[in-house]
């Protein structure tokens, strides 16, 4: 997952410097990814975060390094997963982590059963592993069922 912020200095983006990243796992406060951000250009700096994991919590820091203190630092808390759906404006620094969870739901198998608790199910990326799942009942609060014709089930696209 890509995290792309910028930074400025008196309302103006910066060029040039080489800000410093350093993602920690909430549960443990462990440092699970740090490096240098690559200049995209504009003032746009990015980092290929490739350990992320949807289901876990991260505070991320972003350090200008040599700007000053008001627009040194850029950070974001993610929530759970759980909450980034309930609450998708996950926007903070102008980074954004919506879109690895929004490839996931439009792409990834999903089914909905008979019944009327917790019965439509996202899986992550392995098909298998439940990544979200929703309690889904008809109009009149009664539970799901399933016909020959209804469309309940798809795989993973490509």
């Amino acid at each position: 997952m890509w995290i792309t912020t910028s930074f400025q200095s008196e309302n103006v983006t910066v060029s040039g410097l080489s800000p410093t990243i350093r993602i920690r796992d909430v549960s443990d406060g462990s440092v699970v990814a740090s490096g240098i951000m690559s200049e995209l250009g504009e003032g746009f700096y990015t980092h290929d975060f490739t350990g992320y994991d949807i289901t876990r919590e991260y505070v991320i820091l972003c350090d200008a390094v040599i700007l000053s203190d008001l627009n040194r630092y850029k950070s974001l808390t993610t929530g759970e997963y759980g909450d980034i759906i309930n609450n998708i404006g996950l926007v903070s620094d102008n980074i954004d982590f919506r879109a690895g969870l929004v490839k996931k739901i439009w792409q990834n198998k999903l089914e909905l059963f008979d019944g009327d608790t917790g019965n439509f199910v996202i899986y992550d990326d392995d098909g298998t592993t439940p990544l979200v799942s929703w309690d889904v009942t008809d109009v009149l609060d009664t539970a799901i069922e399933q016909e020959a014709f209804n469309t309940s089930k798809r795989s993973r696209g490509a």
